[in-house]
């Protein structure tokens, strides 16, 4: 499957790792909490998550990460060419802040290495359309209240054939979406044709 196959259904896209203990747990629980608000309307939106340490968060990782949040959340890892890709078309910056790797025996959450690096990255949670374009950037501060207007105000877009309307292709014809990055649910890997 592909980033491409969520066309239809609203998308918050985060990017993260495992092994963080600040700013992922903090997030994702923000997003949990989001879709626990829209209710019934949260299946027409998907929350995709990708790891920014693809490493050590594999498919596997992802899948028993995740659902500890939402069980309908899904993670997206690969080839650490593939998600430098993927950040970078949405100018999602990250890097490893030292090369060298810490333990994770007083982590708070329980972890799935005994040790990782540290990693500054995004804080952005992007907020994409049915047609897939980035129309809105929050934070795990954002208001849930404004965030919840904004899905259910692009869900009620989607149902309306507007999204459609804005056009999704660029001045020189081709699709306008930013990423089609390979992935499963919960998190299996970006695939090496997707690029």
């Amino acid at each position: 499957m592909s980033l491409a196959e969520f066309r239809g259904k609203v998308v918050l896209l985060f990017f993260g790792y495992t092994s963080c203990q600040d700013v992922c747990p903090v997030t994702l629980a923000h997003l949990k909490d989001l879709v626990k608000q829209l209710g019934p309307a949260a299946d027409g939106a998907q929350v995709l998550s990708v790891t920014v340490d693809p490493e050590v968060d594999t498919a596997e990782v992802l899948a028993k990460y995740l659902p500890q949040f939402d069980a309908r959340f899904v993670g997206l890892t690969g080839t650490r060419d593939q998600i430098d890709q993927i950040a970078g078309l949405y100018l999602a910056e990250h890097h490893r802040t030292h090369d060298v790797e810490i333990s994770t025996e007083h982590h708070r959450s329980k972890a799935y290495t005994e040790k990782s690096y540290l990693y500054t990255h995004a804080q952005q949670i992007y907020l994409l359309d049915a047609a897939g374009r980035v129309r809105g950037l929050y934070f795990s501060g954002s208001p849930l209240a404004e965030m919840e207007s904004a899905v259910r105000s692009l869900l009620t877009e989607q149902a309306s054939g507007a999204s459609d309307d804005l056009g999704s292709k660029s001045d020189s014809g081709e699709e306008a979406s930013p990423a089609d990055p390979r992935h499963s649910h919960h998190g299996r890997g970006i695939e090496e044709n997707d690029r």
